[in-house]
């Protein structure tokens, strides 16, 4: 955060920026919500550095010379890249936010590199969007109420439809991926293209 930014640093607190953190915590300030998403944000961060820092090859090293030295070292590695995602994924822009991305696991095994796979502050958020949370369903209703002015929108029969499309390198062969799941899917290009849909109604 750049504290000569004020006036993106009060952005960050306006419940017309904060409606998803108001529909995951429900607290009554914009701010509350903010900073409960941020905790949470922070203990995600925690916890794939502190895996990402098993696979370190230098936190490696220093658990080949000492196992308490390669504890501190691990501890060390996780607090550091913790701070340096957060401080990158939580800048006071709006625009520089959403450019901003953070490598979900920095691990390289062989050929595999799972540091490719980047996650911005909304994709994070998305992620902790899947917890399990009470009366997060009518939450989303007032907020779609508010944004949208009109009343009663729970009360209306309404039916969502969502396609996902992805796009993976088939490491695996395309043939598992009828075996063990219902996506449709085709090879193109060499990349195998997985795409769902869903329907929600409430």
């Amino acid at each position: 955060m750049n504290p000569d930014n004020v006036e993106g640093l009060l952005s960050d607190f306006e419940f017309k920026n904060k409606q998803v953190e108001y529909v995951m915590y429900g607290k009554n300030t914009p701010g509350a919500n903010y900073a409960a998403a941020l905790l949470e944000l922070i203990m995600i961060r925690l916890v794939c550095n502190a895996i990402s820092g098993v696979f370190d090859k230098k936190v490696q090293t220093y658990f080949k010379a000492n196992w308490l030295v390669g504890l501190a070292a691990l501890i060390a590695y996780t607090i550091i890249q913790t701070v340096m995602d957060i401080e990158k994924l939580t800048k006071s822009s709006e625009t520089e936010r959403d450019d901003q991305s953070v490598s979900f696991l920095k691990i390289n095994i062989g050929k595999i590199s799972l540091d490719e796979l980047k996650l911005s502050y909304r994709d994070h958020l998305r992620l902790m969007l899947l917890f399990n949370r009470s009366n997060q369903h009518s939450r989303a209703i007032a907020v779609i109420e508010q944004v949208s002015g009109q009343k009663g929108v729970g009360a209306k029969p309404t039916q969502i439809k969502i396609i996902n499309t992805a796009k993976i390198k088939p490491w695996f062969l395309p043939n598992a991926v009828k075996t063990f799941t219902n996506l449709d899917n085709k090879l193109i290009n060499g990349d195998l293209e997985l795409k769902s849909e869903l329907y929600y109604s409430y």
